[in-house]
């Protein structure tokens, strides 16, 4: 393919991804971090917002762009990023915001590990700005790559049907339990990195280099630069693209479940409220056990329940409680779990 081919193809690409988000036109605020996968987003959005064609396969109209740069203040050179991205932005006349994040002291107050800090800031920040600045949705740079990486990750780490789905094309940005107005949308996720560094180079446009993307004290870069390699290199030379049909079926099926289980939801729930549930059993306890443990997740996040320390075995313990009449058990963050007669009562203590 030569290089006016990889321009035109990574465009529209990028253009069906766009519609894929459900973003036909509208301010949009764009992550950018100054490396390649940000930056090719950037440029890629500039061009629809500078065509002038207005035939069926035309850009989204009407569309306004603000660039958002987090500084984390990890590295000791990161200020020049910051000034990289400014100096970008001018050159393609967008607004663009720089804020700085307290990273470090964030991981000293939560005792979140860094790159988990440093995410949660991230997006927090992220749709501050884009509330700011009036932007219906935030955009970021993960490409078919990261939903590779994703997927392998979850696995790793032990997941169900709704983790195999990667990161979603488009998802509400939530403000605690209620989402906002505002969409994540991520238009290069069937885009691979390879293709827009080609893309980035045909177009004479350099980028910034983190060399913690090299880091492989980082679970993300392991699988990224080891596990990756070896499986594409060893046993499935598409293994990317295997990977990412994989979440996308997963997708399907966990969109499925979600359906069924907020019907579900919506006709057991007897009473909610911040630190009380009450569910009436028998109108789950005939339902299979994933639908059952999908009901209780819908359920637990309708009362704004921290999740990250509930596990399958949490999830299967609450399903037995549903099933079998009698019985309790505790559950991280401080929540208690009985049947009494009909009813699952959980009660989180305060």
């Amino acid at each position: 393919m030569n290089s006016r081919d990889r321009r035109s193809n990574f465009l529209t690409k990028l253009l069906a991804g766009l519609k894929r988000c459900g973003f036909e036109d509208g301010r949009v605020l764009v992550g950018v971090s100054g490396g390649a996968d940000s930056v090719a987003l950037l440029r890629g959005l500039a061009h629809w917002r500078d065509a002038s064609s207005r035939e069926a396969s035309s850009p989204p109209h009407r569309l306004e762009i603000v660039v958002a740069h987090i500084d984390h203040q990890i590295r000791e050179d990161s200020q020049d990023d910051a000034d990289w991205v400014q100096s970008l932005a001018d050159e393609l006349v967008v607004k663009c915001r720089i804020e700085a994040a307290n990273v470090r002291g964030r991981v000293a107050e939560t005792g979140e590990s860094l790159e988990e800090a440093a995410r949660r800031t991230r997006y927090e920040t992220l749709a501050s700005i884009a509330q700011e600045e009036g932007c219906t949705a935030i955009a970021v740079a993960h490409t078919a790559d990261d939903q590779a990486e994703t997927v392998l990750h979850h696995l790793i780490r032990g997941t169900s049907v709704t983790g195999l789905r990667g990161m979603l094309w488009a998802r509400p940005v939530a403000v605690r339990n209620d989402a906002s107005d505002q969409q994540l949308i991520r238009p290069m996720l069937e885009i691979r990195r390879a293709e827009l560094e080609l893309w980035l180079q045909d177009i004479h446009q350099n980028f910034r280099t983190d060399p913690t993307n090299s880091d492989e004290a980082l679970t993300r870069n392991r699988i990224r630069h080891q596990l990756l390699s070896t499986l594409e290199r060893d046993f499935n030379p598409q293994i990317r693209k295997a990977l990412g049909t994989l979440a996308g079926h997963a997708a399907e099926v966990s969109d499925l479940l979600r359906g069924l289980a907020e019907k579900l939801a919506d006709s057991s729930v007897v009473q909610l409220s911040e630190n009380s549930v009450r569910v009436a059993c028998p109108a789950l306890a005939d339902q299979p056990p994933v639908l059952i443990r999908e009901t209780l997740l819908t359920i637990w996040q309708q009362a704004d329940w921290p999740l990250k320390r509930m596990g399958h075995r949490e999830w299967q313990k609450l399903a037995d409680l549903v099933m079998h009449s009698g019985g309790a058990v505790s559950l991280p963050e401080r929540i208690e779990a009985r049947r009494r007669g009909q009813l699952l009562i959980l009660s989180r203590e305060t």
